[in-house]
């Protein structure tokens, strides 16, 4: 198994959360949100070449290069405002996935309140961390895009993961008990990796993987209009490494009926996109190994999903379960859970409800609440 190395420097403990001058409320009084620079360092091997199908997890160490970097993370901390000001039970960490950022879990326009699972779960008395991984939105951006790997990621949440349960992320607030992940996309695949990786030492408690099954390589279409970020949006991202890359049709992250979600959500969707590495899309394979984690799982995709459940892949759940419960053989416990109507974009369509109640319920569950 690929080493899985992470390091933090003497004294980082004490400094290692910084608070973002931004402060605002996501849901009316009921929810307190503070925006947040966490520096975050890693020490991980990862591929030479960043088309390694596996992100290096079957790569021998000749093909392998050390990255020892510090980078600054940026996330979103939402807590309810009615929480005891004790110890907390549990926080999730949430994770975007490919071209998006923090703001698919909460996305910023007042028309669109519904949309916020941040908001939703604050609601339940649910912390959140929601991040921009690294080389995304307000998170560092190496500018080599072969540094930003799943390794590099996963590095970074099982870093910040550790730390939730250590170190005060602002005054007055103690270390979280549980870390619950929850992943969307290429955000759950850097979860799987991370899994994959640490196993048994995970420091996850739990994790929540959605809109993404594990399809066999070459067999989930290709995302249309995936280009180089320069090429796409010169203005914003000219000066980018030709391997940032984005998409310029997002259509395939939502239903295929039309009526099921507003036009103007693809409308904040395209104005809002970002860019991933474009190993994000080649390592796409690790999804395919199995893991030795044992803590819980649960797998969550919509019925509508045009990529993952394209051709009645979806249908039959108990074959589904079979399928994806085999790369999962020490996990506690394991479920898989299909929502009805939705596309692969969860959050952002008309049934966006459905699946946050099976998140707020998965986590309350894990977290043992």
């Amino acid at each position: 198994m690929l080493p899985f190395l992470l390091r933090t420097g003497s004294g980082a403990l004490a400094v290692l959360f910084q608070i973002f001058l931004n402060i605002h409320l996501a849901s009316g009084q009921s929810c307190g949100c503070s925006s947040l620079i966490i520096p975050v360092h890693v020490d991980v091997l990862i591929p030479k070449d960043p088309a390694d199908s596996f992100g290096g997890l079957k790569s021998n160490a000749s093909d392998l290069r050390r990255l020892n970097e510090t980078y600054d993370v940026f996330g979103v901390l939402c807590r309810p405002n009615t929480a005891p000001p004790g110890n907390p039970d549990a926080i999730q960490l949430l994770v975007h996935g490919f071209t998006y950022t923090n703001q698919y879990w909460s996305p910023p326009i007042e028309e669109f309140r519904n949309y916020s699972y941040t908001a939703f779960a604050c609601d339940r008395g649910l912390s959140s961390l929601a991040i921009d991984l690294v080389g995304v939105g307000l998170s560092s951006r190496p500018t080599n895009a072969s540094d930003v790997q799943y390794a590099t990621n996963a590095a970074v949440l099982s870093q910040l993961a550790r730390h939730l349960k250590t170190v005060p992320i602002l005054p007055r607030i103690q270390p979280f008990k549980k870390v619950i992940a929850i992943g969307h996309s290429a955000g759950s695949a850097t979860l799987t990796y991370g899994a994959i990786a640490e196993g048994r030492q995970s420091p996850f408690d739990g994790l929540i993987l959605t809109g993404n099954l594990n399809i066999p390589p070459g067999t989930l279409p290709s995302l249309p209009g995936v280009m180089s970020a320069r090429d796409d949006t010169p203005l914003r991202w000219g000066g980018l490494d030709p391997d940032y890359i984005t998409t310029n049709n997002r259509s395939l992250f939502y239903p295929a009926n039309p009526t099921s979600f507003s036009p103007r959500m693809l409308t904040f969707d395209a104005f809002t996109k970002d860019v991933g590495p474009i190993s994000s899309q080649l390592q796409g394979s690790v999804t395919t190994l199995a893991s030795e984690y044992s803590g819980p799982i649960a797998k969550v995709a919509g019925s509508e999903d045009q990529g993952f459940c394209a051709a009645e892949k979806c249908v039959d759940v108990a074959a589904l379960y079979a399928r994806e419960r085999v790369f999962w053989p020490k996990a506690r416990s394991f479920e898989v859970v299909v929502a009805q109507g939705s596309g692969h974009d969860l959050n952002l369509d008309f049934f966006a409800k459905g699946p946050f109640n099976t998140f707020v319920r998965l986590v309350e569950q894990f977290a043992g609440l």
